[in-house]
């Protein structure tokens, strides 16, 4: 799949970054409040669904975003409270497949707003006396970890990559670790620790990806033309592939 654009140099057409899934099923992508996040992300789930029409996808979107309120009544879409539900949901079919040692379909966590959850859930946390921080912290971690050989892949959305959103170390088990729009000294050293970083002002949709094997690169998402239609595109691949029955098979 298409995950964005090398800037052109002197007047040359940008260039697309093709990366595949098999390869980099985790991907963190982090900025600033204005700094492109959700137009990346509807970009690149776009561009996901043209690669891989089959996968399943569950989305998180902890603010329920206007940008992504085309995906209610997608049946595995979760707003506001209702992610750790689809967190959960998630893993458990991670564990059926890991029990059955392998899994013919791709399937992908989306959680855009992740730290605003986690936040969230701490205080619910004190207040019900429950552990579903912990609960939604492991289950990240371990999908990290263990989750490329069976196909399961997490894309994590946030405007600060602490790590203690991260058990155990997992942040390291991202593949592709995007940064967009202007960056302070401290999160381009949390994401992109001994890299050297261009002295540039990155505007809305611009910044920098990182990919395992390859060097930084500066990245930028285009502009969507016709961006219902390509809402609608989503929504439609999404639905097409979402009834399809988990009977031990699980490709189309």
């Amino acid at each position: 799949m298409i995950w964005g654009y090398v800037f052109g140099v002197g007047g040359s057409p940008p260039t697309p970054i093709k990366l595949n899934m098999d390869d980099y099923c985790h991907a963190l992508i982090t900025g600033a409040s204005g700094s492109g996040k959700s137009y990346a992300l509807l970009y690149l789930s776009g561009s996901l669904l043209q690669s891989y029409p089959e996968i399943e996808i569950f989305f998180c979107d902890f603010k329920k975003s206007t940008d992504f309120a085309f995906l209610k009544g997608y049946s595995y879409y979760y707003g506001g409270d209702d992610c750790y539900t689809g967190v959960m949901k998630f893993y458990e079919k991670f564990c059926t497949s890991r029990k059955r040692g392998s899994n013919s379909r791709r399937r992908l966590l989306i959680f855009d707003e992740y730290p605003a959850f986690i936040n969230y859930l701490s205080m619910k946390d004190k207040a019900d006396k429950t552990k579903k921080t912990n609960d939604v912290l492991s289950v990240i971690a371990e999908v990290l970890m263990l989750g490329r050989g069976i196909r399961y892949g997490v894309w994590i959305v946030t405007q600060r990559a602490d790590a203690s959103l991260f058990a155990n170390g997992a942040r390291d088990n991202f593949m592709i670790v995007v940064g967009l729009g202007r960056m302070s000294k401290e999160q381009k050293t949390m994401i992109f620790a001994g890299e050297e970083m261009p002295q540039r002002i990155f505007q809305r949709g611009e910044g920098m990806l990182l990919a395992d094997g390859h060097a930084i690169t500066e990245v930028k998402y285009p502009k969507i033309n016709g961006i219902s239609n390509w809402k609608n595109h989503i929504i439609a691949i999404l639905k097409k592939y979402e009834c399809i029955a988990d009977l031990g098979q699980d490709a189309p």
